[in-house]
């Protein structure tokens, strides 16, 4: 519709003051100084816990104007122009080497002399803290609680520790930018608080780029976050919590470790994660280690054998923020990062051959984990109010859709790569936004990709396409594109070309000449990342040695990867369906939910399993119990609606895709493992998964991170097997539940509900699972 000049301009002026008014709204609930009922009260939420159509606010009530559909203005680009700045490859981590030590009867690992670092411990320092009558051990930046925010007591303490002792230590911090960063160099510097991200060890200011830790199997790390945000909670840049919990996705860690326990942490506080590398099944699998493919590289052009199936070797991970109803604001914020996982047969070495390795394109200079030719590709898309400051919106729970897409944290770059192949591990980081990508050149040609790993999992065999599949957020994709039929100068575009008008869930696929000549309808479609073709580029695993074009490319694509893990007869079977608040009416008296509230509350989205009529998560609520390792069981997860789309994520284990209902499957997901599914618009998946080795609490939940905040989230507990010496028998029996303070932890005894637990008379194994309309 034409609007005259003055009044187009009034209209731009309504959506802003909208989205002030909000960003003050949004910074007040960050901080605890309203609460959702308050604003229900006030007529500012609705009973489902979305805003409002009011005036003043919501950019879609009467009098007020939106540039686009979601919701909120165009970010300003201030004529920036894209692929005008070099992508930033990931800040690489340097580990510490820890060694062993004995303190009484426990074994402790010690970081190196002159580090100042406290040794790691099987029990929590908040174990000590309490012990020592709160003399010890105390939060020397606050003067409140331990220094250590992991739960006192058996229940948080590591798991197999002496089994899997760490051998390396990464110490990273997570606080403020530096105010002097912005997303491209003639961007806006963000002010101070509106983006967090990592540094190396006890540094002050974070560095400008997600960071990269490179792990490889047998080689166990302890990975230690110290919380370095601001202490006052209103110093937050209008959004984002400063308790924090780092979710490892999707290794096979115990959970204590696994960051999605209701074990948040606070500022001056550091939390221990022990990142096991172990390997799946390994309690029934191989445990003589005789399988060479079930290893990782030693160091020195051999193999460290481990113990499990070497189908289930990962790749392509990685962490980010899990803090319970805050995950969407504290991830879009920078809590995250990538993990490289090596073993035996992906090795990051393209010249070794030992009839283990499947040399794919990485480099080899060092003896595993080169990155010159495997390049990490974090896609992710933002929003900036009218002074290009990062901007976050709470208020649409469907989800929120940032308009300018980056790449490691970058607006559109551009990156040099020789006539070769490379690897590119690409990872959806969006919050709600799903993406599908293709490669063009100049004059409009599709370029070739070998997929060869979804979700970090290497396919049986790879295969050949000219369009990748739908990426729903967190899912990843492993691809090797082959420049060597490309001539110094030519110029290859990365683009992106589904389309939201909301963040329900995608709206639809255009042409690549419309997603960019920006008729598309969404301005995050289009070119997002340009490859440019030059003669010579310097290394980034050795720095001064210079790679050229007319060396030869002894990488390689193997004809196959792995084996299939074979879909059987399951010990159970699970509905689990993802459903709109709508759909079950909800008491807004009971007001605000918290880990420990009463199951109705003003949330609009749930998880329902076995015909579990109250949803709702309160991560005081078992949904799911799964009593002894090693029993396979079948997942159904489906929306049973239309209108909008959920990417399921599962912790701890991955599992293997087996059917849609009868609808049809692309070969990237046909009995593919993987950790993160979309269902579709009334559509629905079936997954074989086998759990074992670890014990605890987990989650399960949609990935559009703001449907996860806003209760569309399951807790699930695997129960260990007493009789095994190698498990922890504490967590033969359910765990209570951690309510964190500043001051330190408590305990709630959790509910198990009949419907998930089989040990209930009532529960039914193999349940009627009606078809979908």
């Amino acid at each position: 519709m034409y609007l005259p000049f003055n009044a187009s301009r009034r209209r731009q002026r309504e959506a802003q003051n909208a989205r002030n008014n909000r960003a003050e709204i949004v910074k007040a609930l960050s901080t605890g100084e309203v609460s959702r009922r308050e604003l229900m009260k006030w007529g500012i939420f609705t009973a489902t816990g979305a805003l409002a159509n009011v005036n003043g606010l919501s950019p879609f009530a009467t009098s007020a104007w939106a540039q686009e559909d979601t919701g909120v203005p165009l970010s300003p680009t201030f004529g920036v122009q894209p692929f005008t700045q070099p992508l930033k490859r990931l800040d690489l981590q340097t580990p510490e080497t820890l060694t062993p030590i004995m303190r009484g009867g426990e074994i402790d690992v010690a970081f190196p002399a002159g580090t100042g670092e406290l040794a790691g411990r099987r029990m929590s320092y908040h174990t000590d803290y309490l012990m020592s009558g709160r003399l010890m051990y105390g939060n020397a930046t606050t003067g409140r609680g331990p220094l250590e925010g992991r739960p006192p007591g058996a229940y948080f303490a590591h798991q197999r520790w002496a089994e899997y002792l760490p051998q390396k230590g990464y110490v990273m911090s997570l606080v403020p930018t530096a105010p002097t960063w912005g997303f491209h160099p003639d961007l806006p510097v963000q002010e101070e608080n509106k983006v967090w991200t990592f540094c190396k060890g006890h540094g002050t200011q974070a560095t400008t780029k997600p960071p990269l830790i490179k792990i490889r199997y047998g080689e166990p790390v302890l990975f230690r976050h110290y919380n370095g945000l601001p202490e006052q909670e209103s110093k937050n840049g209008g959004f984002g919590s400063h308790s924090q919990s780092t979710h490892n996705h999707n290794a096979h860690n115990a959970s204590a470790s696994d960051g999605a326990s209701n074990a948040h942490f606070f500022p001056g506080q550091f939390y221990d994660y022990h990142w096991s590398t172990t390997l799946a099944r390994a309690d029934t699998i191989n445990k003589t280690m005789t399988d060479r493919r079930a290893s990782g590289p030693d160091g020195n052009g051999g193999l460290v054998h481990v113990k499990g199936d070497y189908r289930e070797l990962q790749s392509s991970l990685w962490f980010h923020d899990h803090r319970f109803f805050y995950t969407a604001e504290n991830v879009y914020k920078g809590h995250l990062g990538a993990i490289n996982m090596y073993s035996g047969p992906d090795r990051g070495n393209e010249v070794l051959n030992d009839g283990v390795n499947k040399r794919l394109p990485s480099g080899s200079l060092l003896d595993w984990g080169n990155i010159d030719f495997d390049v990490n590709l974090v896609i992710s898309d933002a929003g900036l109010d009218e002074e290009g400051q990062y901007f976050f919106d709470i208020f649409n729970t469907d989800g929120f859709l940032g308009d300018l897409m980056m790449v490691n944290f970058g607006y559109k770059p551009f990156m040099e790569v020789l006539p070769r192949k490379y690897r590119f591990r690409l990872l959806n980081a969006c919050m709600s936004r799903f993406i599908r990508l293709q490669l063009r050149t100049a004059l409009g040609d599709a370029v070739p990709m070998t997929l060869i790993a979804t979700d970090g999992n290497l396919l049986p065999r790879p295969f050949s396409l000219n369009l990748l599949d739908t990426m729903g957020v967190a899912e990843r994709f492993d691809i090797v594109v082959d420049f060597s039929s490309f001539a110094v100068g030519q110029r290859i575009n990365m683009i992106n070309l589904i389309t939201h008008t909301s963040g329900r869930g995608p709206k639809g696929q255009v042409n690549y000449k419309v997603a960019d000549n920006g008729r598309s309808g969404d301005p995050a479609t289009g070119s997002l990342l340009q490859f440019r073709i030059v003669d010579s580029v310097e290394s980034v695993d050795v720095p001064g040695v210079t790679h050229y074009a007319s060396q030869p490319d002894p990488s390689q694509v193997p004809g196959r990867l792995t084996d299939q893990i074979p879909v059987v007869e399951p010990t159970r079977v699970r509905l689990i369906e993802l459903r709109r608040g709508q759909e079950n009416p909800i008491d807004p008296a009971t007001g605000d939910c918290n880990p420990s509230c009463m199951r109705r509350e003003i949330y609009p989205w749930s998880m329902r399993v076995n015909g579990d009529n109250l949803g709702g998560f309160n991560a005081n609520h078992i949904s799911a119990l799964v009593p002894k390792p090693g029993e396979v069981e079948h997942w159904v997860l489906r929306n049973p609606s239309s209108g909008w789309d959920h990417p399921v994520h599962l912790h701890f284990e991955e599992g293997v895709t087996i059917d849609r209902g009868g609808k049809a499957m692309s070969k990237t997901e046909k009995l593919a493992r993987k950790d993160v599914w979309r269902l579709g618009e009334a559509g629905e998946v079936r997954m074989q998964v086998r759990f074992g080795e670890y014990g605890g609490a987990y989650v399960s939940h949609c990935h559009n991170t703001v449907h996860e905040d806003s209760a569309m989230i399951m807790r699930f507990d695997i129960l260990t097997d007493p009789n095994n010496p190698y498990s922890s028998r504490t967590h033969s029996a359910v765990m209570p539940t951690p309510n964190p303070t500043p001051e330190g932890v408590t305990y709630t005894t959790p509910e198990l509900l009949p419907e998930g637990n089989p040990f209930d008379p009532g529960f039914q194994p193999f349940p009627v699972i009606p078809p979908l309309p």
